[in-house]
């Protein structure tokens, strides 16, 4: 299942859905825009067995949704294909990225880039 993302004044709200919430331990996530220092549309690797699950599921191939710690810091994903997904990259949060799966994920990193706030 997809997640939904919108704009909400200064934040960027990315929503899970239906199981995913139970999956991730997360109903939604906010953002301030201006902590968003890139958007990526690139295909995500499951990089099996090389993340540790702090919180959510994994079922390598199948389902990543939930927290993940690795050697660059604290991911969070709500991945079921890796081809659907966005990746946000983030500075002063405690997330250093974020995997979402989106329907259009064309359209929704354009929706984003459109209203992130320069970065010096």
């Amino acid at each position: 299942m997809v997640g939904t993302i919108r704009i909400e004044g200064d934040d960027l709200i990315l929503e899970l859905h239906g199981v995913d919430q139970i999956l991730a331990i997360k109903r939604s996530i906010s953002v301030p825009l201006a902590h968003i220092t890139s958007v990526s549309t690139d295909t995500v690797p499951w990089k099996a067995f090389q993340q540790l699950k702090a919180g959510g599921t994994s079922l390598p191939g199948v389902i990543k949704d939930g927290t993940f710690l690795d050697q660059n810091g604290i991911t969070f994903f709500e991945m079921h294909h890796p081809d659907r997904c966005i990746t946000l990259n983030l500075d002063h949060e405690t997330y250093k990225q974020i995997v979402f799966e989106v329907d259009d994920k064309e359209a929704a990193a354009q929706m984003v880039r459109g209203v992130l706030p320069p970065h010096g």
